[in-house]
């Protein structure tokens, strides 16, 4: 959500850059078409090669960094923004059970992925203060965070005792589940996301990661929320067919809310699954399974 001084300034930026080369911030492909625009000079490219959408002009990574430590901020008054004591006794008394940061049904995928294991390696990957991280935990899986932002890195820590880094060169390895929630359509540089995700994760482990959906089909229900949901914010818009080919040699289902969990289950080797996509929020499970 961005103030009208932020707005101003995404669009005098977006002016100063338009003469910026178009490319592919994942392939690196010169070869897209524009499919949607704001703004007059601010546009959602679509790559004819990977799929990705990615808005155009494209930040530096370095503004994106700056961005996201100081000015980001979500309108639901728990991403963000930091509870003071009195709410967050009253969030860890309701075992964040009340409202939309409820992390029981990440729970239910995960034992649906790993059926009878009681105790998951988790990374939480774009943790914020801590919430899911926390809920993890509780839950019995060990969990190590991280989170580009200082400020709500250090509350998590210091708040709910959780385990969050600010250096990925600090995250450990052999992970059963690498995990993101509305992470990914923020990153500057979604290869390197998902190159460290592979890294990290056992073989045989899952990337899971829930974003916005950009897929056509949720276009087609729903233009104008799919007009908003692209822009400074987010500047990546993930949909399946992007997820189809970068996963196209692994195991992967791919959804959209409301997500159908009777479909997710231990994913075989050549398995690919994709459900209805025309809801709101994007789901990708892929499999790692190294030769």
């Amino acid at each position: 959500m961005l103030t009208n001084k932020q707005k101003i300034k995404y669009l005098l930026d977006s002016i100063l850059a338009s003469g910026q080369k178009i490319q592919c911030t994942y392939c690196k492909s010169e070869n897209c078409k524009e499919i949607d625009r704001k703004y007059l000079v601010t546009k959602l490219m679509e790559c004819r090669n990977c799929h990705l959408y990615f808005r155009y002009p494209v930040d530096k990574q370095e503004e994106n960094a700056d961005f996201y430590q100081t000015e980001y901020q979500e309108s639901d008054n728990i991403t963000t923004d930091l509870p003071d004591p009195s709410l967050l006794k009253k969030m860890k008394d309701e075992g964040f059970t009340v409202g939309n940061k409820n992390a029981d049904r990440y729970l239910d995928l995960f034992a649906r992925l790993f059926p009878g294991e009681k105790s998951l390696r988790i990374i939480d990957y774009g943790s914020s203060w801590g919430y899911t991280s926390y809920q993890f935990k509780q839950a019995g899986h060990q969990v190590q965070g991280y989170e580009i932002s200082r400020s709500r890195a250090s509350y998590g820590i210091e708040n709910l005792e959780v385990d969050i880094c600010m250096d990925e060169k600090l995250l450990r390895k052999e992970n059963h589940i690498f995990f993101s929630s509305h992470v990914i359509e923020h990153h500057p540089d979604i290869a390197s996301m998902i190159s460290l995700a592979e890294s990290l994760l056992i073989n045989g482990g899952y990337f899971v990661a829930f974003c916005p959906n950009g897929s056509p089909a949720f276009r087609l229900k729903n233009q104008e929320t799919f007009h908003r949901f692209w822009g400074k914010v987010h500047p990546n818009f993930l949909n399946g067919d992007f997820y189809r080919h970068i996963f196209r040699n692994q195991p992967y289902y791919i959804g959209s809310s409301p997500i159908n969990f009777e479909n997710i289950h231990p994913l075989q080797l050549q398995e690919s699954l994709t459900d209805d996509l025309s809801g709101e929020e994007l789901l990708v499970i892929t499999k790692f399974v190294k030769p």
